[in-house]
């Protein structure tokens, strides 16, 4: 359960679930077949931080809705953080939690770019963004700059909301972890869950150098997290997720050993939808139609079918997970 304490709960009912990839990244017929496949299965997705999409909603499944530094569909025409925005997004019955996402594992310290040749009207009307332009995401929050305000944001964002409101991080240095911690322990109240999100992750649009050199592998990263919350007793209130390069119910189970108690898992439902790892994300020529705005290219990819194949990758992880555990000897 994450969020015991407030007014919205949420009960996840499956262990690996849809990490963030965003509307204008990925194509409309992309994000259709992935929320097809995330209702089918009873699991949630991620927003991914460039905001809730029609496409999103469209195939009624369960959301966790992303707020990334550049605020793209709460944010003011100057960047800042519009709280009647957010509080209309998040009232809806299908968003079950919210997301404030400090950094992502392809790109820790560097904010996401948008190319232009990827924007259209729909984009920029839902993001709040100027066309013909690139869209380049700011790689921090203006509202917070250490764990005291971090932690005064999370309360502003809680209170727009009865659902759980967490945080993905990608981590750097063991001991701002400790002072997040020993912060939340001192307040009494913090983050519902904590995603951490290895430097294994990402798309082809993530440049080399920071996806090879910067932040912790997630099994690193994961293991500090979860001894920091366990030393300032605070591993009961807070749920764990882990992200980063997790693509089969082994590493599924692998992560949960370490800690985790939940996954979240962007390329192997990229793979699910014809993914091939062409490279060509921030081109807009992704020959398989599931990172462009080409709408050629991503007529070849009907949502109808791509649905049950997100929804068939879901279930063998599950799969795979449970008869793992019933090797370990265990019943769940």
């Amino acid at each position: 359960m994450i969020g015991a304490k407030r007014a919205q709960p949420y009960q996840p009912r499956r262990f690996a679930n849809i990490s963030g990839m965003s509307y204008g990244a990925l194509s409309p017929n992309a994000v259709r077949a992935l929320s097809r496949g995330v209702k089918l299965t009873g699991g949630y997705m991620s927003t991914g931080e460039g905001s809730l999409s029609p496409y999103h909603v469209e195939g009624g499944g369960d959301i966790l809705y992303q707020i990334g530094p550049a605020k793209f569909g709460c944010r003011t025409p100057d960047g800042r953080f519009d709280d009647a925005k957010a509080a209309a997004i998040m009232a809806l019955p299908q968003v079950k939690m919210v997301e404030i996402k400090l950094a992502q594992g392809a790109k820790p310290g560097k904010g996401g770019m948008l190319p232009k040749e990827k924007i259209t009207e729909e984009i920029a009307a839902i993001r709040g963004i100027p066309m013909g332009v690139d869209c380049q995401s700011p790689n921090r929050f203006e509202e917070f700059d250490d764990a005291p305000s971090l932690l005064d944001f999370i309360e502003r964002v809680r209170k727009l909301t009865g659902k759980p409101v967490g945080l993905k991080m990608v981590v750097g240095s063991v001991a701002e972890i400790d002072e997040l911690c020993r912060e939340i322990r001192k307040r009494g109240d913090g983050p519902d869950f904590i995603a951490v999100d290895g430097n294994e992750g990402g798309s082809g649009a993530a440049p080399l150098a920071l996806a090879d050199y910067v932040g912790l592998p997630l099994v690193d990263a994961l293991v500090a997290v979860d001894n920091a919350l366990r030393r300032e007793g605070l591993r009961e209130d807070v749920t764990l997720i882990a992200s980063g390069k997790i693509a089969t119910g082994g590493e599924v189970a692998t992560h949960i050993a370490l800690g985790a108690d939940l996954v979240h898992i962007a390329r192997g439902f990229m793979f699910s939808i014809g993914c091939i790892q062409a490279l060509r994300c921030h081109t807009n020529s992704c020959p398989t139609g599931v990172a462009t705005q080409n709408r050629w290219l991503q007529a070849g990819l009907d949502p109808a079918d791509k649905g049950v194949r997100v929804a068939n990758y879901s279930l063998a992880l599950e799969r795979d997970l449970q008869m793992i555990t019933h090797a370990c000897g265990l019943t769940h």
